[in-house]
């Protein structure tokens, strides 16, 4: 069942291959890749899931830290999907400007958080050594994904991302970024 781990390995590097095209290559059919790579992970994911479930009774805890699988889930992909233009980002490839605003406000990389915490909780609910590994493996693999963007990509991809880089931290949320995070969804709520 390593495989599984290993294959998704690959889908970072699908969606490394995906952000250089944006800079370098300029291929249309590559813009799916950042997709396919998506796409390997669940597929991964789910072949783990299914291998390692065990199916006694859901105590307390794993409906617990299902809750937790499932809120970091819906935070992920809010953050990939909903937070940022879809189009502009995936699918068209021009220069987008950085939203520094919402979950963006918290750091300059959160689904890597939501991915890593989506994870763990997913290997507790099911009790799986394979997914916790998975876990780790995988949110390795992200955080040399997400330093390379950072560092190569964003500067290019990105328009002020430079002056991004100075307000924002890169994946801890500090108490400026946090209050700014709160101000931002609190002015929502409030309106």
């Amino acid at each position: 069942m390593m495989i599984y781990i290993s294959i998704g390995c690959v889908a970072f590097i699908l969606m490394l291959i995906f952000d250089l095209n944006k800079i370098r290559l300029d291929h249309r059919y590559l813009n799916s890749l950042f997709m396919v790579g998506i796409l390997l992970l669940l597929f991964c994911s789910a072949a783990i899931a299914l291998n390692d479930f065990n199916s006694q009774i859901l105590t307390s805890w794993r409906w617990i830290t299902g809750i937790l699988a499932l809120f970091s889930l819906i935070l992920l992909i809010y953050t990939l999907f909903g937070a940022i233009p879809f189009k502009k980002t995936y699918i068209e490839y021009e220069r987008n400007t950085v939203v520094y605003t919402g979950i963006y406000a918290l750091c300059r990389h959160p689904g890597v958080l939501w991915f890593f915490f989506f994870y763990l909780f997913l290997g507790f609910t099911l009790e799986s050594k394979l997914m916790l590994i998975a876990a780790l493996v995988w949110t390795c693999m992200d955080l040399v994904y997400v330093f390379i963007q950072d560092r190569w990509i964003f500067p290019i991809t990105l328009e002020n991302y430079q002056d991004y880089k100075k307000e924002v931290p890169f994946l801890i949320p500090n108490l400026t970024s946090f209050l700014s995070f709160i101000h931002y969804y609190w002015g929502k709520v409030s309106e």
